[in-house]
Parts: C-alpha cells; sequence; structure tokens
C-alpha cells in the first residue's frame, strides 16, 4: 500500500473524511497525540486497525466524537451525572470516559468488554474529520503497538507507511501527552490511565478517584501491554540528588554512546558533555510532556543502548508523564513489593521513596495484617515529605489481595519474611529481608508505630540508605540478566 502524507487542507480533510467512509485508515492529528482512525460502527476497518498497528486484539479502541449527538450512537445512554458532569467540564479535551456501550459498537473496538472508551476531542483538524465524516471515528494512537506515541506525522509515517492510506500532517500535537482515562460504570469513579488532565482537575469535580484493580483496568487502552518503548532500555532516574544522579549515570555507561539522556534543560546544563547523547525536556511540567515522545524517538535513532530519563515530578501531568515512562521500561512483572505488618509505616515508606528516587522497577507496598484501604500513618507521610516523596494517595492493601507476581518481595523483619513464604511458598526464591539482599548487618527495621515523629524520621532514613544500595543490587542483577 502507497501511504500518502498531506497537509491538513479543508480539501485534504474531506478526501480523509470519504477514505474512512470507505473502511480505509486515516492518521490525524489530536491534540494529545496523532490518532489512527477508522469508522468506528464498522468491524471490517476497526479489524485493519489491529493489523497495520500489531495491535493485541484485546486493546479496546478509543472512540472519538465531534459533538454531543454522536455519544448516542456508541453509549448506552443516559450518562451517569458523574460522567455528564466530567464531559461538561473537560470536553472537548484531553478526558476519555469509560462507558456502558451501545449494540452498534463493534465487540472489536470494545476490546470484547460492555463498555466503550469515548472522548471528544478539541484539535480543530480532528474536530472536522469526523463532522465530514458524520460518524464516530475509533482511533488508538497511530503508531506501531508498543512505540513511543507520536506527535508529529513524521513519527507516524515512520512506523505506518505502506500499512494505512493516509497521513494528515497537522503539526506537532500540542500537549504531546494521550488522554486521561475515567471509568465512570463504577463509584467511585476510577483512574485507568493518567494523561493531559490532571487528578487534582478531575477530583475537584467529582471527588477521590478509586485506582484501578484486576480486570476493570483493562476497561483502558495502554494498561495491560508494555507500551511508548524505544528500542533502547528505558531507565528512569527519579532523584534530585546530583550524587545519586551521576552514580546511576556512570552505572549505565558502557563507552561512548552507550547512554543517551532526556532531561529537564536544568539537568542537562549540569550533565552537558561532548560525549553524552541528549534530548531537553524543557523547563516546565507541561513542557516534559510535550516533548517526551518525541525526544524517545529523537534519542533512539542515535542508537544508544540506555535511555537514561531523569523525571522527578509525580503531580498533576508529572504523574502521567511517569506513568508513560514506567511502561516504556518493559519490565511487566519486574516490580518490588516491600512488605511489613500494618502497610501503613514501614513498606509504605519504602514504597513512596523508592518510586520518588529510583525508577529501576514499579515499587508496591503490601501488609501481612493490613486493613485494605487504610491510609498512611500521619508520622510516615511527614517523615517521608521531608525526604521529597509523599504518602498522600497511599491505600494500605494486605497481601493476600496483590495479584502481580514480583521480581523482589523484601520485608522488613526475617520473621516477615518467613511469613510471606509460607503464605506464598510460590515466592519463596524471591522473597528477602530488605537488609540481607543489599548485604547491611543492620537486620530487622523496627517499627516505629505508635513512636514520636522523630523515630518516624529515623526509620524512614534508614530505609533511604537502604535503598540507596538496593538500586544497586537491582541494577545489577538486571544487567546480568540482560
Amino acid at each position: 500500500m502507497n501511504t500518502e502524507r498531506v497537509t491538513a487542507s479543508s480539501d485534504q480533510i474531506e478526501r480523509a473524511a470519504r477514505l474512512l467512509a470507505l473502511g480505509e485508515l486515516v492518521a490525524f492529528p489530536t491534540e494529545t497525540v496523532y490518532g489512527l482512525g477508522c469508522d468506528a460502527l464498522n468491524v471490517d476497518a476497526a479489524r485493519k486497525v489491529f493489523v497495520a498497528k500489531g495491535r493485541p486484539a484485546d486493546n479496546p479502541l478509543i472512540v472519538h466524537l465531534a459533538d454531543w449527538e454522536m455519544l448516542s450512537q456508541v453509549s448506552a445512554m443516559p450518562l451517569p451525572p458523574l460522567a455528564a458532569r466530567l464531559a461538561e467540564r473537560f470536553w472537548p479535551g484531553a478526558l476519555t470516559l469509560v462507558v456502558r456501550a451501545n449494540d452498534r459498537v463493534p465487540l472489536e473496538v470494545r476490546g470484547g468488554l460492555d463498555t466503550v472508551a469515548v472522548r471528544m476531542p478539541s484539535h480543530p483538524v480532528a474536530r472536522e474529520l469526523i463532522q465530514k465524516l458524520g460518524r464516530p471515528i475509533a482511533a488508538p494512537s497511530a503508531n506501531r503497538s508498543g512505540r513511543p506515541s507520536p506527535t508529529d506525522a513524521e513519527a507516524v509515517y515512520e512506523d505506518l507507511a505502506g500499512r494505512i492510506a493516509l497521513v494528515l500532517d497537522g503539526g506537532a500535537s500540542p500537549l504531546g501527552l494521550e488522554s486521561t482515562v475515567i471509568d465512570v460504570t463504577v463509584d467511585p469513579p476510577t483512574l485507568l490511565r493518567p494523561g493531559g488532565i490532571s487528578r487534582r482537575d478531575i477530583e475537584e469535580i467529582v471527588g477521590p478517584l478509586a485506582e484501578p484493580t484486576g480486570s476493570g483496568q483493562h476497561r483502558s487502552p495502554g494498561t495491560r501491554y508494555r507500551h511508548y518503548a524505544p528500542k533502547a532500555q528505558v531507565v528512569v532516574i527519579s532523584s534530585e540528588d546530583p550524587v545519586v544522579v551521576t552514580s546511576q549515570l556512570q552505572a549505565l555507561d558502557r563507552g561512548p554512546g552507550s547512554v543517551a539522556v532526556l532531561a529537564p534543560e536544568s539537568w542537562l546544563t549540569r550533565l552537558r558533555s561532548p560525549t553524552i547523547l541528549s534530548f531537553s525536556l524543557g523547563e516546565t511540567v507541561d513542557e516534559g510532556a510535550q516533548y517526551l515522545f518525541q525526544g524517545l524517538r529523537q534519542l533512539d535513532r542515535m542508537d544508544p543502548e540506555y535511555i537514561a530519563v531523569i523525571w522527578n515530578h509525580h503531580q498533576g501531568v508529572g504523574e502521567a508523564v511517569l506513568n508513560r515512562l514506567h511502561k516504556a521500561q518493559g519490565l511487566g512483572n519486574d516490580s518490588i513489593l516491600f512488605v511489613c505488618t500494618g502497610n501503613t509505616c514501614r513498606s509504605a515508606m519504602a514504597e513512596a521513596l523508592w518510586n520518588h528516587r529510583y525508577g529501576i522497577f514499579t515499587a508496591h507496598s503490601a501488609g501481612l495484617m493490613a486493613h485494605l484501604g487504610a491510609g498512611a500513618a500521619p508520622a510516615a507521610m511527614k517523615a517521608v515529605s521531608k525526604l521529597g516523596a509523599s504518602l498522600a494517595h497511599h491505600r494500605a492493601k494486605p497481601l493476600d489481595s496483590v495479584a502481580q507476581e514480583p521480581r523482589f518481595v523484601l520485608t522488613m523483619t526475617q520473621d516477615q519474611a518467613e511469613a510471606v513464604k509460607r503464605m506464598r511458598p510460590n515466592w519463596a526464591e524471591r522473597v528477602w529481608r530488605l537488609s540481607d539482599l543489599v548485604g547491611d548487618p543492620s537486620g530487622d527495621i523496627s517499627d516505629p508505630y505508635g513512636g514520636s515523629d522523630q523515630e518516624y524520621e529515623a526509620v524512614a532514613q534508614q530505609l533511604d540508605g537502604l535503598l540507596l544500595k538496593l538500586w544497586q543490587v537491582v541494577w545489577d542483577r538486571m544487567s546480568k540478566d540482560s
């Protein structure tokens, strides 16, 4: 197939709409990233999307609407009141709502589910294209499955030339990051994927959002499979300490050109040298989101072994950037699970500090006797905040509720390690007391529960020191495995 790349003039948009009506695929710009569009109600066209992208068939597509009237073509109406409030506030814009689907939406578009993901884009080219087709357009990101999302027509053409009919070139996508996805079929609504609209802005409308559990997260694209990944191995460095950042970069270095750095301009100013490949994420969090995928692609063309991304923003759009980076690492179940008794003190602090400072694997935590949904101890929140981390959104969970298979299960005491092995015998070879794994003689980490703020701070500092050693252990093991 010959793929044309054309400027998104009104005539070419009209032509693109005709191609869509014939069941062809067209890539087009949105305010988030470029989308690969098909007629959302045409099952054969939807199947072509999965073939062109190499996309798993159970990964649902987002349906794009031009106006409120189109919603009734795909959704079981009426919308729940909370969904209507969110749509009224953020549409058109970078918010996707998961709602109950009606029978007109092909199962292929829904990923075999009874729900459909819908949004109303704000980009003028996208809106004109949908309006001229007169039907909703189903459109995932216009890239090969697993690759970084495209934020310009060049990136689309690089991935999909010969696979689709047309690329509408509308310039760079202004946000550069996919939409936020909220499941409004449950109460409270669940944040399935952070994106261009922040958690805080959404919670101002509907209150606290739930976190996805079990199969519920499958209702959104971008939650299960490796996504956003260049050919090079992505390593996230979340520390704000120049000494820690430098040591991590040195650990990655395999010679000239082996490491590329993607970082805010303030970091590159400190690190820049003739031997370092680099790309700037700008000065602000919004600029970081805008340039993330462009930077991953640009650096990947230089063929480094590693792309080290320095990113320590965890709030607002920064949360969405970090989500994409963790997906780009492609480490799957290679996560760390910290375990203590109640999951409100030690293991919670370890999780928060690790995710704040380090990017190799994502940390989680659980408790042997945890009460599901309990918040972190206030003194624990204070202690980690002094080290730059946050437990504001922490919710305790019992060990028996953990579904993933972590690579490292790290307890605070030897008794806890033995208890985990009894509860999860299939994990026995991956369970360690934290101090033992890192070769530290300190032994058990004492429980500060009920103690003073100073006792909590002492435990947080002890954990922080052990985690620095853990980073080197984890990195060494990952390097040997690769």
